[in-house]
Protein backbone atom coordinates (compact mmCIF):
# COMPACT_ATOMS: atom_id res chain seq x y z
CA UNK A 1 0.00 0.00 0.00
CA UNK A 2 1.61 3.15 -1.01
CA UNK A 3 1.97 5.84 1.70
CA UNK A 4 -0.39 8.27 2.15
CA UNK A 5 0.82 11.88 1.43
CA UNK A 6 1.66 14.24 4.67
CA UNK A 7 -0.97 16.91 3.59
CA UNK A 8 -0.01 18.69 7.32
CA UNK A 9 3.67 18.85 6.13
CA UNK A 10 2.99 20.23 2.82
CA UNK A 11 0.72 23.25 4.44
CA UNK A 12 3.37 23.66 7.06
CA UNK A 13 0.38 23.21 10.16
CA UNK A 14 0.29 21.00 13.18
CA UNK A 15 -2.15 18.38 12.96
CA UNK A 16 -4.56 20.03 15.45
CA UNK A 17 -4.50 22.72 13.26
CA UNK A 18 -7.97 24.91 13.32
CA UNK A 19 -9.81 25.56 9.87
CA UNK A 20 -8.64 29.01 10.26
CA UNK A 21 -5.03 28.47 10.28
CA UNK A 22 -4.94 25.56 7.43
CA UNK A 23 -7.40 28.03 4.51
CA UNK A 24 -4.00 30.51 5.86
CA UNK A 25 -1.30 28.79 5.26
CA UNK A 26 -2.84 27.34 2.08
CA UNK A 27 -3.47 31.12 0.69
CA UNK A 28 0.29 32.23 1.50
CA UNK A 29 1.69 29.62 0.03
CA UNK A 30 -0.93 29.51 -3.28
CA UNK A 31 -0.07 32.98 -3.91
CA UNK A 32 3.74 32.41 -3.42
CA UNK A 33 3.81 29.42 -5.85
CA UNK A 34 0.30 30.74 -8.03
CA UNK A 35 1.72 29.86 -11.99
CA UNK A 36 1.11 33.58 -12.51
CA UNK A 37 3.79 34.54 -10.88
CA UNK A 38 6.30 31.88 -11.53
CA UNK A 39 5.99 31.70 -15.08
CA UNK A 40 8.16 28.76 -16.38
CA UNK A 41 8.92 27.57 -13.41
CA UNK A 42 8.33 23.92 -13.11
CA UNK A 43 9.42 23.45 -9.31
CA UNK A 44 7.02 25.84 -8.15
CA UNK A 45 4.41 24.54 -10.55
CA UNK A 46 4.58 21.25 -9.19
CA UNK A 47 4.59 22.75 -5.51
CA UNK A 48 1.42 24.51 -6.39
CA UNK A 49 -0.31 21.68 -7.18
CA UNK A 50 0.80 19.55 -3.93
CA UNK A 51 -0.38 22.63 -1.99
CA UNK A 52 -3.82 21.87 -4.11
CA UNK A 53 -4.13 18.70 -2.99
CA UNK A 54 -3.74 19.33 0.29
CA UNK A 55 -6.11 21.99 1.48
CA UNK A 56 -8.48 19.90 -1.23
CA UNK A 57 -8.03 17.29 1.54
CA UNK A 58 -7.64 19.31 5.24
CA UNK A 59 -10.24 22.30 3.83
CA UNK A 60 -13.09 19.63 3.65
CA UNK A 61 -14.14 18.63 7.11
CA UNK A 62 -15.20 15.22 6.35
CA UNK A 63 -12.32 14.21 3.96
CA UNK A 64 -10.33 15.31 6.44
CA UNK A 65 -11.75 13.11 9.45
CA UNK A 66 -11.14 10.23 6.82
CA UNK A 67 -7.76 11.35 5.83
CA UNK A 68 -6.90 11.34 9.68
CA UNK A 69 -8.42 7.74 10.40
CA UNK A 70 -6.36 6.70 6.80
CA UNK A 71 -3.42 7.89 8.85
CA UNK A 72 -3.70 6.21 11.47
CA UNK A 73 -5.00 2.91 10.20
CA UNK A 74 -3.76 2.64 6.61
CA UNK A 75 -5.22 -0.94 6.44
CA UNK A 76 -8.50 0.32 7.42
CA UNK A 77 -9.43 2.67 4.55
CA UNK A 78 -10.33 0.09 1.87
CA UNK A 79 -13.95 0.69 1.84
CA UNK A 80 -13.44 4.21 3.28
CA UNK A 81 -16.35 6.41 2.52
CA UNK A 82 -18.95 3.25 2.83
CA UNK A 83 -20.60 2.58 6.26
CA UNK A 84 -17.84 -0.76 5.98
CA UNK A 85 -15.48 1.57 6.39
CA UNK A 86 -12.63 -0.36 8.69
CA UNK A 87 -14.55 -3.21 9.01
CA UNK A 88 -13.28 -5.26 5.92
CA UNK A 89 -16.44 -4.47 3.70
CA UNK A 90 -20.07 -5.80 3.32
CA UNK A 91 -20.71 -9.52 3.54
CA UNK A 92 -17.00 -10.24 5.26
CA UNK A 93 -16.25 -12.71 7.94
CA UNK A 94 -17.55 -11.40 11.36
CA UNK A 95 -20.82 -9.23 11.06
CA UNK A 96 -23.17 -8.37 8.50
CA UNK A 97 -24.65 -4.67 8.16
CA UNK A 98 -28.34 -3.52 7.64
CA UNK A 99 -29.51 0.09 7.08
CA UNK A 100 -32.02 1.59 9.58
CA UNK A 101 -34.74 4.27 9.19
CA UNK A 102 -32.71 6.92 10.01
CA UNK A 103 -29.76 5.83 7.74
CA UNK A 104 -27.59 4.49 10.51
CA UNK A 105 -26.09 0.84 10.16
CA UNK A 106 -26.46 -1.94 12.75
CA UNK A 107 -23.65 -4.47 12.88
CA UNK A 108 -24.71 -8.26 13.44
CA UNK A 109 -22.11 -10.18 14.35
CA UNK A 110 -23.01 -13.64 13.33
CA UNK A 111 -19.40 -15.32 14.39
CA UNK A 112 -21.55 -17.90 16.52
CA UNK A 113 -23.13 -19.27 13.83
CA UNK A 114 -20.26 -21.56 12.69
CA UNK A 115 -18.36 -23.16 9.90
CA UNK A 116 -20.83 -22.84 6.58
CA UNK A 117 -23.01 -20.02 7.94
CA UNK A 118 -25.83 -19.08 6.17
CA UNK A 119 -28.32 -16.32 6.65
CA UNK A 120 -31.00 -18.90 5.88
CA UNK A 121 -29.68 -20.92 8.69
CA UNK A 122 -31.94 -18.09 11.01
CA UNK A 123 -35.88 -17.77 10.75
CA UNK A 124 -38.38 -15.51 12.15
CA UNK A 125 -42.22 -15.64 11.72
CA UNK A 126 -41.56 -18.93 9.85
CA UNK A 127 -39.19 -17.70 7.34
CA UNK A 128 -37.43 -15.03 6.01
CA UNK A 129 -34.02 -15.43 7.41
CA UNK A 130 -31.60 -13.51 8.92
CA UNK A 131 -31.91 -11.00 6.26
CA UNK A 132 -35.22 -11.03 6.56
CA UNK A 133 -35.55 -10.62 10.15
CA UNK A 134 -33.67 -7.00 10.38
CA UNK A 135 -35.22 -5.79 7.24
CA UNK A 136 -38.53 -6.06 9.61
CA UNK A 137 -36.98 -3.95 11.75
CA UNK A 138 -34.90 -1.91 9.95
CA UNK A 139 -37.17 -0.89 7.62
CA UNK A 140 -37.55 -3.81 5.44
CA UNK A 141 -41.08 -4.49 3.25
CA UNK A 142 -43.12 -6.41 5.52
CA UNK A 143 -46.29 -8.07 4.52
CA UNK A 144 -49.55 -5.82 5.45
CA UNK A 145 -50.64 -5.68 9.25
CA UNK A 146 -54.49 -6.74 9.06
CA UNK A 147 -54.91 -6.08 5.29
CA UNK A 148 -54.56 -3.21 3.20
CA UNK A 149 -51.98 -2.76 0.65
CA UNK A 150 -48.33 -3.97 0.87
CA UNK A 151 -45.83 -1.12 2.08
CA UNK A 152 -42.67 -1.71 -0.74
CA UNK A 153 -39.61 -0.38 0.57
CA UNK A 154 -37.81 2.55 -1.33
CA UNK A 155 -34.67 3.26 -2.81
CA UNK A 156 -31.82 4.47 -1.09
CA UNK A 157 -30.60 7.81 -1.64
CA UNK A 158 -27.41 8.47 -2.82
CA UNK A 159 -24.76 11.31 -2.20
CA UNK A 160 -22.17 12.56 -4.72
CA UNK A 161 -19.87 14.79 -5.20
CA UNK A 162 -18.67 17.16 -8.25
CA UNK A 163 -15.53 19.21 -8.18
CA UNK A 164 -14.95 22.59 -10.05
CA UNK A 165 -12.28 24.59 -10.52
CA UNK A 166 -12.68 27.88 -9.54
CA UNK A 167 -13.38 29.22 -12.83
CA UNK A 168 -15.89 26.99 -13.43
CA UNK A 169 -17.76 27.56 -10.83
CA UNK A 170 -17.96 30.79 -11.62
CA UNK A 171 -19.45 30.20 -15.48
CA UNK A 172 -21.86 27.30 -14.48
CA UNK A 173 -23.62 25.78 -17.12
CA UNK A 174 -24.17 22.05 -18.40
CA UNK A 175 -22.24 19.52 -16.87
CA UNK A 176 -21.70 15.78 -16.94
CA UNK A 177 -20.90 13.44 -14.37
CA UNK A 178 -21.07 9.63 -13.03
CA UNK A 179 -22.79 8.58 -10.21
CA UNK A 180 -21.61 6.10 -7.40
CA UNK A 181 -23.51 3.26 -9.57
CA UNK A 182 -21.79 4.27 -12.62
CA UNK A 183 -24.99 6.08 -14.04
CA UNK A 184 -24.31 9.22 -16.08
CA UNK A 185 -26.18 12.36 -15.25
CA UNK A 186 -26.51 15.98 -16.77
CA UNK A 187 -26.99 18.56 -14.47
CA UNK A 188 -26.72 22.70 -14.50
CA UNK A 189 -24.18 23.87 -12.63
CA UNK A 190 -25.91 27.21 -11.03
CA UNK A 191 -23.75 29.91 -12.13
CA UNK A 192 -21.03 31.44 -9.27
CA UNK A 193 -22.13 28.22 -7.10
CA UNK A 194 -20.17 28.24 -3.75
CA UNK A 195 -18.19 25.62 -2.29
CA UNK A 196 -20.79 22.97 -0.32
CA UNK A 197 -23.83 24.17 -2.25
CA UNK A 198 -26.36 21.01 -2.60
CA UNK A 199 -28.86 20.10 -4.83
CA UNK A 200 -31.63 17.12 -5.19
CA UNK A 201 -32.23 15.30 -8.05
CA UNK A 202 -35.69 13.50 -7.01
CA UNK A 203 -35.77 9.87 -8.15
CA UNK A 204 -32.66 9.68 -9.36
CA UNK A 205 -30.83 7.56 -6.31
CA UNK A 206 -30.97 3.83 -5.56
CA UNK A 207 -34.39 1.96 -7.42
CA UNK A 208 -36.38 -0.02 -4.90
CA UNK A 209 -35.17 -3.44 -4.50
CA UNK A 210 -38.61 -4.89 -5.13
CA UNK A 211 -38.79 -2.97 -8.24
CA UNK A 212 -42.63 -1.26 -7.04
CA UNK A 213 -41.37 1.33 -4.30
CA UNK A 214 -40.21 4.72 -5.14
CA UNK A 215 -36.61 5.44 -5.87
CA UNK A 216 -34.30 7.23 -3.66
CA UNK A 217 -33.23 10.72 -4.03
CA UNK A 218 -29.51 11.51 -5.74
CA UNK A 219 -28.09 14.67 -3.60
CA UNK A 220 -25.12 16.29 -5.02
CA UNK A 221 -22.52 18.73 -3.71
CA UNK A 222 -20.42 20.64 -5.31
CA UNK A 223 -17.09 21.26 -4.07
CA UNK A 224 -14.80 24.29 -5.77
CA UNK A 225 -11.26 24.17 -5.63
CA UNK A 226 -10.13 27.64 -4.36
CA UNK A 227 -8.03 29.95 -6.74
CA UNK A 228 -4.89 31.24 -5.44
CA UNK A 229 -5.07 34.46 -6.54
CA UNK A 230 -8.92 35.38 -5.15
CA UNK A 231 -10.36 34.91 -1.89
CA UNK A 232 -13.94 34.70 -2.02
CA UNK A 233 -16.40 36.12 0.27
CA UNK A 234 -20.20 35.18 -0.10
CA UNK A 235 -20.31 36.70 -3.66
CA UNK A 236 -17.15 39.20 -3.32
CA UNK A 237 -13.89 38.44 -4.36
CA UNK A 238 -10.61 39.80 -2.32
CA UNK A 239 -7.01 40.18 -4.30
CA UNK A 240 -4.04 41.54 -3.31
CA UNK A 241 -1.73 44.24 -4.78
CA UNK A 242 1.82 44.97 -3.86
CA UNK A 243 3.12 48.60 -3.53
CA UNK A 244 6.38 50.23 -2.53
CA UNK A 245 6.35 52.62 -0.09
CA UNK A 246 7.32 55.28 -2.00
CA UNK A 247 4.15 54.57 -4.10
CA UNK A 248 1.96 54.11 -1.31
CA UNK A 249 3.06 57.70 0.15
CA UNK A 250 3.10 59.78 -2.80
CA UNK A 251 0.19 57.97 -4.69
CA UNK A 252 0.23 55.86 -7.73
CA UNK A 253 -2.45 53.69 -9.98
CA UNK A 254 -2.41 49.69 -10.43
CA UNK A 255 -4.04 48.10 -13.55
CA UNK A 256 -6.08 44.48 -12.07
CA UNK A 257 -7.32 42.05 -13.55
CA UNK A 258 -10.37 40.99 -12.58
CA UNK A 259 -11.86 36.54 -11.97
CA UNK A 260 -13.80 36.80 -15.52
CA UNK A 261 -10.19 38.52 -17.25
CA UNK A 262 -11.36 42.20 -17.20
CA UNK A 263 -8.74 44.45 -16.01
CA UNK A 264 -9.86 47.57 -14.05
CA UNK A 265 -7.72 50.35 -13.27
CA UNK A 266 -7.27 51.13 -9.04
CA UNK A 267 -6.25 54.50 -7.84
CA UNK A 268 -3.95 54.30 -4.37
CA UNK A 269 -4.12 57.80 -2.99
CA UNK A 270 -1.15 59.30 -1.22
CA UNK A 271 -0.89 58.02 2.17
CA UNK A 272 -2.59 54.83 1.33
CA UNK A 273 -1.87 52.63 4.53
CA UNK A 274 -0.88 48.57 4.13
CA UNK A 275 -4.26 46.45 4.61
CA UNK A 276 -6.45 48.99 2.88
CA UNK A 277 -9.32 47.63 0.87
CA UNK A 278 -10.49 49.48 -2.20
CA UNK A 279 -13.73 48.45 -3.45
CA UNK A 280 -14.08 48.21 -6.92
CA UNK A 281 -18.13 47.60 -7.73
CA UNK A 282 -19.79 45.05 -9.52
CA UNK A 283 -16.81 42.87 -10.53
CA UNK A 284 -17.53 40.33 -7.64
CA UNK A 285 -18.77 37.10 -8.63
CA UNK A 286 -21.75 36.59 -10.76
CA UNK A 287 -25.19 34.73 -10.28
CA UNK A 288 -28.75 34.55 -11.03
CA UNK A 289 -29.48 37.03 -8.29
CA UNK A 290 -26.88 39.71 -9.05
CA UNK A 291 -23.27 40.24 -8.56
CA UNK A 292 -20.33 40.88 -5.80
CA UNK A 293 -17.75 43.26 -5.37
CA UNK A 294 -14.13 42.89 -5.80
CA UNK A 295 -12.01 44.57 -3.07
CA UNK A 296 -8.14 44.94 -3.27
CA UNK A 297 -6.35 44.86 -0.51
CA UNK A 298 -3.50 47.11 -0.57
CA UNK A 299 0.09 45.49 0.89
CA UNK A 300 3.40 47.67 1.40
CA UNK A 301 6.89 46.41 0.25
CA UNK A 302 9.70 48.07 2.11
CA UNK A 303 12.96 48.90 -0.21
CA UNK A 304 16.49 48.41 0.73
CA UNK A 305 18.52 51.61 0.38
CA UNK A 306 21.94 52.63 -0.52
CA UNK A 307 23.74 54.71 2.24
CA UNK A 308 23.55 57.70 0.22
CA UNK A 309 19.59 57.36 -0.17
CA UNK A 310 18.91 56.18 3.39
CA UNK A 311 21.05 59.43 4.35
CA UNK A 312 19.01 62.00 2.29
CA UNK A 313 15.72 60.03 3.90
CA UNK A 314 17.19 60.30 7.24
CA UNK A 315 17.65 64.36 6.83
CA UNK A 316 14.15 64.72 4.54
CA UNK A 317 12.78 63.05 7.69
CA UNK A 318 14.55 65.20 10.30
CA UNK A 319 13.19 68.65 8.52
CA UNK A 320 9.89 67.15 8.87
CA UNK A 321 10.16 65.45 12.14
CA UNK A 322 9.41 62.29 11.55
CA UNK A 323 12.70 61.20 12.64
CA UNK A 324 12.82 58.90 16.12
Amino acid sequence: MPALPDHYDTLGVAEDASAKEIKTAYRKLAQQYHPDRNAGDAAAEERFKEVQAAYDVLGDETKRKAYDRARRDPYGGQYEGTPFDGFGGPGAAGGRFYRTPDGTYVRVDATGAGPGFDDDAFTFGGGGGLGGIFDQFFGGAGGPQGGGEPRYRGGRDVESTVRLSFEEALRGGPREFRTPSGDTVRITVPKGVRDGFKIKLAGRGEPSPSGRGAAGDLFVTFRVTPDGRFARDGDDLEVTETVTAVEAMLGTSREVRTATGKTVRVQIKPGTQPGTRLRVRGQGVETDNGQGDLYVVVEVSVPALSDAAAEGLRRWAEAEGLAA
